[in-house]
């Protein structure tokens, strides 16, 4: 049974208070205390030797964690204000100090949902056999070689403790999301900020679980650096995971730029650790941070008191650039209003002497209401008359007549005149107003003193800390230690419960391109945190299923009873937080843009953002181009046309830094050969892998002729806009159909709205005897099947024929002794047959042709053979195997051998240079 109270009494020889376990009662006098012991004995003493301590309440059925470990003894606690005993049955601790590194949870009374949510996860695992850590795309059949073991993942849901009420994860499966008493730390910015930024970093650190949208090229990395800048200021340790390796060690990179490397340990997998520990350097803070408390004190302030004065400077920026928007929306409708709309410049002039009023755009919108057609054709009103009389000075009203045709030509001009003269002087103001205020020196300032109280900060926790030795066997027996010296760890989402010990909770997890992480991993990695901030973009790429997965998935759903918001098919958990809590969920736009080309950014932004994200960059040159193919050529999720005219163009324009380039299109096989055949320095790859990074010019070709919902996909088209930084070039079929409400469709109407399409549309370089063969040139093809209908084989074969002995034989003079035979066996040209295993022989003697064989007409000797390949029938398995055979044959006996497939081009070109070769004429 629990005391009333707790009484300590000073010694007289060492004066310090001492607990005593075996007072039986205390009365309180208005000099001290009667104090009586379980001997019956009492004795009086003062108030200044005793310390009394009543009981404040009792708290059962609690998990007691000191020092963040779980006391697994006690389950209840007697709190009597300054100190807690620890109790269960007849067994009790010594008080014990009630301050933070104590910890008092209710036990979770209802675990049935945490239970189904986690079992739901285990049996996705245990059926489909493995996790993805790539994204796939639409072609991918058959197990991806990235995939890893469910065990690992199978383990960690295993040691999750349901009972645990302080982890993110607990709130998560529970569905509440319980603010979170923040400390009144002043909130520094050492990384720089805007508007939305400062927003994130003062939600997320108030919030359990937060959401930071960021969509392309607005500053997540720097959020998330200035997330983990306050972190450190106040004590608190940090995990950043995510799928992707490159996105968390971008942190890294950038802590180490600017001399903070020192607090980031990079674990995760067994290979990173070993390699951060093998690698790691001694903890040297630069002495140069070195800050004194006075000053440190006085930056705090500064910075504080710098708060009110940029959140208006913020708002005056973003205005300027909203502004700038406008303007340029403004001059390129009003371009194409002149352009389908003409004035002649003196029926303007006319018709500008016959107003005297002064107007704005807006009483030229009345004003064209009141000149429309259907008012024109009947006879004005008296009012009306007055008004154009008075409110616009129009006294020649018989000129209204006489101009009708030009006059509502007249008033739509005057109406963008007016409005862009109104955008331009808002514009002027706003620049006025930001120099005045001094808005760059203020901001500097601020972030100059954020990053000095940063930096005394960490000198401050660096120089008092000890030197320990650390290692990847042992770091986690000492972790306390360790996270002292390591406040920010960095992991891939599969393997953060591996690098800490069990039962450990960081304060934050920052999970980064979060779109593309499945709640499954999500859910272990909340089991090892207090706090979430989910950093992505809805409109970015998700995490793809596996269709065993997907089955599973389906296949337990219904078993468990799982919401919606748990789904593991449908739901990220970007999504999945959205889900669940709605708007009991603090969710941040970063809307400052600083990447692309703001013609580029701009598509983005009107067709994926609702104009919520705000420009900031500048551009005055042309950022798109359009390459037409002249055929579709698209075959098996490649397009060898498009992979040509990448090529052709990359090469052409971007020798000076092929570096600076890369290509990217929806389909791994097209993009593998496509980066086969590049120049060195420029990179081709899927767009879901190029998901977070950037290049300043994309080349982006649509691989298909026909716009389908794999390569439609919103999210695809949005990343694929907002890698370029500078210019975007589109490789797509000039008979490409484009249907309004498409994706693609939508973007190509853009880029040629906000640009001349005679300078933006290049019609391809490539061309190719065998274009006939497509459906293009369907008429034409016709016609040349009716006026060679003599000829045998197949249509790729009359169109050598024909190129061979019209053309290339009978039109050069070097090449007057040789001639060509069609289908000339392979039996007919071998004479020993020693080099060949017997499979190749057989296939010599069962009637295998050569297409073409050149030779010499003099003494009939074999100069060049000749392959037609058809793409179709060329890419079966069967058929390589007999090419591959074929090849071998006429190497070993010496007889040289184009191959000319129909999706190549230059055939003529090529077969003059491989005959002159073949001749030895070079």
């Amino acid at each position: 049974m629990a005391h009333q109270f707790i009484v300590y009494l000073k010694n007289k020889t060492s004066l310090k208070f001492e607990y005593k376990s075996d007072v039986s009662t205390v009365v309180c006098t208005d000099t001290g205390y009667h104090i009586t012991f379980n001997n019956g004995r009492s004795y009086y003493y003062g108030a200044d030797k005793v310390q009394y301590y009543p009981l404040v309440y009792r708290r059962e059925d609690v998990r007691i964690y000191e020092n963040g470990k779980l006391n697994k003894t006690y389950n209840t606690v007697d709190n009597y204000g300054r100190y807690l005993i620890f109790r269960h049955k007849n067994n009790c601790s010594f008080p014990i100090e009630n301050n933070a590194n104590v910890e008092i949870c209710t036990i979770k009374q209802n675990i049935d949902q945490a239970k189904s949510v986690i079992n739901y996860f285990k049996e996705i695992l245990k059926e489909s056999g493995g996790v993805s850590f790539d994204i796939q795309s639409e072609e991918t059949t058959g197990e991806n070689p990235n995939q890893i073991s469910a065990e690992i993942l199978l383990k960690a849901l295993n040691d999750i403790d349901i009972l645990e009420s302080r982890s993110a994860l607990s709130n998560y499966i529970d569905g509440i999301n319980p603010a979170i008493h923040a400390p009144k730390e002043t909130l520094i910015y050492p990384f720089g900020c805007n508007e939305s930024q400062k927003l994130a970093v003062e939600t997320t650190l108030s919030n359990n679980i937060s959401i930071v949208e960021g969509p392309p090229g607005t500053g997540k990395t720097q959020t998330i650096l200035n997330i983990i800048a306050n972190l450190i200021v106040q004590n608190k340790t940090v995990a950043i995971v995510s799928n992707n390796n490159a996105a968390v060690f971008n942190v890294s990179e950038k802590l180490a730029k600017y001399g903070y490397g020192m607090v980031v340990a990079s674990l995760g997998s067994k290979d990173n650790r070993n390699s951060f520990f093998k690698n790691r350097e001694e903890q040297i803070v630069n002495q140069d941070f070195e800050v004194s408390d006075d000053r440190l004190k006085q930056a705090k302030n500064e910075v504080r008191d710098s708060d009110s004065i940029l959140a208006k400077s913020f708002q005056y920026r973003n205005k300027l650039a909203i502004l700038k928007a406008e303007l340029s929306d403004a001059e390129i409708e009003f371009s194409h209003i002149k352009a389908e709309q003409p004035l002649k410049q003196d029926i303007k002039s006319v018709l500008n002497k016959k107003l005297y009023r002064k107007w704005n755009f807006r009483t030229t919108l009345k004003l064209k209401n009141l000149l429309s057609p259907i008012n024109l054709e009947n006879k004005l009103s008296i009012i009306n008359k007055l008004r154009l009389v008075l409110q616009y000075g129009f006294f020649d009203l018989k000129s209204i007549r006489q101009y009708s045709e030009e006059l509502s030509v007249y008033v739509n001009h005057k109406f963008y005149e007016l409005y862009i003269a109104k955008i331009k002087n808002e514009i002027l103001n706003v620049e006025n107003w930001l120099a005045a205020n001094n808005e760059e020196a203020n901001l500097k300032q601020f972030i100059e003193t954020s990053k000095e109280v940063f930096n005394g900060v960490l000198f401050e926790k660096y120089n008092r800390l000890d030197k320990v030795a650390f290692n990847a066997e042992d770091y986690r027996d000492q972790f306390d230690d360790f996270i002292k010296h390591y406040p920010v760890v960095l992991s891939a989402t599969v393997s953060l419960h591996t690098s800490v010990p069990k039962g450990y909770l960081f304060d934050y997890l920052i999970i980064d391109e979060s779109s593309q992480v499945d709640i499954i991993k999500s859910a272990v990695c909340f089991s090892r945190c207090r706090n979430v901030v989910v950093v992505g973009d809805s409109m970015q790429l998700a995490h793809i299923v596996d269709k065993q997965s997907k089955d599973a998935a389906e296949q337990f759903h219904a078993k468990h009873n799982i919401s919606p918001a748990y789904d593991y098919v449908k739901q990220n958990i970007l999504n999945s937080l959205k889900s669940l809590y709605r708007d009991n969920v603090k969710s941040v736009l970063l809307k400052e843009h600083y990447r692309c080309h703001p013609t580029i950014i701009g598509f983005c932004n009107k067709k994926y953002y609702d104009n919520k994200l705000v420009i900031m960059t500048h551009a005055d040159n042309h950022p798109f181009r359009i390459i037409e193919t002249n055929i579709a050529g698209g075959r098996d999720n490649y397009n060898q046309r498009q992979i040509d005219e990448t090529d052709f163009y990359i090469r052409k324009h971007y020798a000076a830094d092929f570096k600076k380039v890369g290509a990217i299109a929806p389909y791994r096989k097209h993009v593998d050969m496509l980066q086969k055949q590049l120049p060195d320095g420029a990179e081709a790859d899927t767009i879901h892998k190029f998901q977070g990074r950037e290049k300043e010019v994309i080349i982006f070709n649509t691989v298909k002729n026909k716009i389908g919902t794999f390569i439609d996909n919103p999210n695809l088209i949005n990343v694929a806009v907002s890698r370029a930084i500078k210019e975007f070039i589109v490789v797509k079929p000039a008979s490409m159909d484009l249907p309004h409400g498409t994706n693609i469709g939508d973007m190509i109407r853009y880029i040629c709205y906000t640009t001349d399409p005679n300078e933006t549309i290049i019609k391809g370089c490539i061309c190719s005897v065998f274009d006939l063969l497509y459906k293009e040139y369907n008429k034409a093809f016709t016609s040349f099947r009716l006026s060679n209908k003599n000829i045998r084989g197949s249509a790729a074969e009359l169109i050598i024929h024909k190129l061979l002995s019209e053309n290339i034989l009978s039109n050069n003079t070097q090449f007057s002794s040789i001639d060509m035979v069609r289908e000339y066996r392979l039996n007919d040209l071998v004479r020993d047959f020693q080099p060949f295993s017997e499979d190749e022989i057989r296939f010599i003697r069962s009637n295998s042709r050569i297409d073409f064989l050149l030779y010499n007409k003099i003494d009939k000797t074999p100069v060049l053979a000749i392959e037609v390949d058809g793409v179709v029938f060329h890419d079966n398995e069967l058929q390589k195997e007999r090419d591959s055979k074929k090849n071998h044959i006429l190497a070993a006996i010496g007889l040289p051998l184009l191959r000319l497939s129909t999706d190549g081009h230059h055939e003529e070109t090529r077969i003059i240079e491989s005959l002159s070769a073949a001749m030895g004429l070079y």
